[in-house]
């Protein structure tokens, strides 16, 4: 069997296996011409002698981190031969090598069998969707965190997993000094002494979250040479809540983060830190924490703190202090992405708020301190 890029030749015969494999929601002659000739797919097909065994549809999103095998048919003269898991594969691979990280999938909740193709494969659950196929049938929402060969340089980081919403920033400094060799070891009394030391007070709902400035003066306090690197049009968060008295709150808040910076030796650039930075960085053993969107992963608009944590010739990796189940955890360390989608995913709100805290290990922070 031969897997390889659908090309326009192959019109005819995947429509007629469209066609043949599905009865309702089918892609038409116009869809499948524009799939095959888009750089924002990937379209890939499985033949023996020339003969269209198979076909899977990878979708990616320009806007977000997430890729999307929109669909994947077999040959009904095909089938029990492994091809629908080889597609899988070949989608998955696909979706590494542009750099995103997250693969999601739509099937119909009456297809069983396609669900354990999928479930085996990795795909976890994710939501029901209401009506989602024609006849008003439920669809099934299911997701997987893809992973790569490994950083080829990384930091000897433990996972530390956030046990609050709002404690991200906290979570990913207790990382940062445990991969530099800080005496004590991660808690939760650390977790929450940390967030109260950066917190910015409000945010839209809840408890506040941790801006750059406080997360930076917390690993300065603790003996460690920081470098801030920030760039805003304003107060971090500021535009996250409406009341006034909240904004006041905040901007007090900042403004005397900024006055305690200024007695300290934290090195503070006015800028988003650019990619051969990062990677002298990475290469110098710091600890790297980026503030980022979370929309690029889950369409959800919040702010979030990760750490990275090593790096390989294309690719970044991160730790994720957000872990919703604890069978996830182990996909939550060395995390990848793409070098150039990294630049995408930094920054946050309608200020395009860029936050950017690293941490020296002890041999260089000498060095640091004076240049």
């Amino acid at each position: 069997m031969e897997y390889s890029n659908a090309q326009l030749d192959d019109l005819d015969s995947l429509l007629h296996l469209e066609n043949q494999v599905f009865t309702s929601d089918n892609i038409n002659r116009r869809q499948m011409k524009r799939f095959i000739q888009s750089h924002h797919c990937q379209f890939f097909v499985a033949k023996e002698n020339d003969r269209l065994a198979g076909y899977a549809l990878v979708l990616f999103n320009q806007a977000t981190q997430l890729a999307r095998i929109y669909s994947i048919a077999v040959s009904p003269d095909f089938r029990g031969q492994g091809i629908a898991d080889q597609l899988i594969i070949q989608c998955e691979q696909s979706t590494v090598e542009r750099g995103y990280i997250t693969l999601r999938l739509e099937v119909r909740e009456d297809n069983s069998a396609a669900i354990r193709l999928y479930e085996k494969h990795g795909f976890k659950r994710l939501k029901t969707l209401i009506h989602y196929y024609d006849g008003l049938i439920d669809g099934l929402r299911m997701q997987k965190r893809l992973g790569t060969l490994g950083p080829t340089l990384a930091l000897s980081m433990p996972l530390y997993v956030q046990t609050l919403p709002f404690t991200c920033g906290a979570a990913c400094l207790l990382m940062s000094f445990a991969a530099l060799g800080h005496s004590t070891s991660p808690s939760r009394k650390k977790e929450v002494q940390l967030w109260r030391e950066a917190t910015t007070i409000f945010m839209a709902g809840g408890h506040g979250g941790c801006s750059g400035q406080g997360l930076a003066l917390a690993a300065n306090r603790r003996g460690f040479a920081v470098e801030l690197w920030s760039h805003s049009r304003g107060t971090p968060f500021i535009h996250s809540v409406r009341d006034p008295l909240k904004k006041s709150v905040i901007e007090l808040v900042h403004a005397d983060f900024m006055d305690q910076i200024e007695q300290t030796d934290i090195k503070v650039e006015q800028a988003p830190p650019h990619i051969p930075q990062i990677e002298n960085w990475i290469e110098q053993g710091a600890a790297v924490l980026l503030l980022i969107s979370t929309y690029r992963f889950n369409g959800c608009k919040e702010p979030h703190w990760i750490v990275l944590s090593g790096m390989s010739d294309h690719f970044f990796y991160f730790h994720d202090p957000l872990v919703e189940e604890a069978q996830d955890a182990v996909t939550a360390a060395y995390v990848p992405i793409g070098k150039s989608a990294l630049e995408q995913i930094v920054g946050f709100g309608k200020q395009k708020h860029t936050a950017c805290v690293v941490i020296f290990p002890k041999e260089v922070q000498t060095s640091v301190v004076n240049d």
